[in-house]
């Protein structure tokens, strides 16, 4: 069966977060590894690990994927800010070392108005930094909508697991993301292209999951706003040709869409996650 789930809370506990995804419907999960307001990442204790756990293998939710905070940006010039966003990801990272989670989805940041080139060769050394001080978890980009000024072109994140050559980088694909940024994979056409780019850019065996959402923005609009599936721009059919192309079929699927009561993931578009499968 092909894994599905959503982005879950853990407020109570960490354990929480298996009953939470049990309640939606969904056979993987993705958390913060802590609060998403707060720079502070504690490490969990060894019974909150065990029981979480113990509850992830007992139902069968693995894998486990952790968010990491969307504060952070590898790109700034500002040092508290990148000493911030280093120590956070790092602290996420050995979170996810703890509860055997299957990667750590970031963001990767803005340069601001400066360029990509001109922070390259930061994010290099930074990205670098943050494997060398973790052991075992992979850190997986995520790409972006094509905001002015944020990092995450498919250029961008190839041309960064290009020159870090680490086994444990490894890549996300928002559909949501996708869309918005001009690539129409609604149609067989315009698949096949992102499939050829995907190809080119020697990214599809680095792919860890996707982020399947629906845009509530236009194609190529660069603008990052999630709708639930079906009711966005992007459509029932169009997603369903993503999700089972063959390159992408193994992949699984994480739900960030606002859910009809507008707190997250819910049963509904977990159901409407598997009936889109072929």
């Amino acid at each position: 069966m092909r894994k599905i789930g959503g982005h879950v809370s853990v407020a109570g506990g960490l354990p929480n977060a298996v009953e939470n995804s049990l309640k939606i419907g969904g056979n993987c999960m993705q958390i913060f590894a802590g609060s998403p307001r707060s720079w502070a990442r504690t490490p969990y204790n060894l019974e909150e690990t065990n029981t979480f756990r113990k509850g992830v293998e007992k139902n069968d939710l693995d894998p486990v994927f952790i968010h990491a905070l969307y504060l952070i940006n590898l790109a700034t010039d500002n040092e508290d800010l990148l000493e911030k966003s280093t120590l956070s990801l790092i602290g996420d990272l050995e979170n996810g070392e703890r509860i055997k989670s299957a990667g750590v989805i970031v963001h990767i940041g803005s340069h601001q108005g400066r360029g990509f080139d001109t922070v390259s060769q930061q994010l290099i050394e930074v990205i670098k930094s943050i494997l060398s001080r973790t052991e075992h978890t992979p850190l997986i980009l995520e790409n972006v909508a094509g905001q002015n000024g944020k990092i995450g072109a498919l250029s961008e994140i190839n041309f960064l697991i290009d020159k870090i050559q680490d086994p444990r980088l490894r890549v996300c694909l928002d559909t949501a993301h996708l869309f918005e940024a001009g690539y129409d994979f609604t149609s067989d056409i315009g698949l096949e292209k992102l499939i050829s780019e995907l190809t080119e850019f020697d990214l599809l065996d680095k792919l860890s999951l996707l982020h399947l959402n629906d845009s509530a923005t236009d194609l190529n609009s660069h603008r990052d706003i999630h709708a639930n599936l079906g009711a966005g721009l992007i459509g029932i059919p169009g997603l369903s040709n993503l999700v089972n192309h063959p390159r992408l079929a193994h992949l699984p699927l994480i739900l960030e869409v606002p859910g009809e009561d507008k707190h997250g993931p819910d049963k509904v578009n977990i159901k409407t996650a598997f009936e889109i499968l072929s």
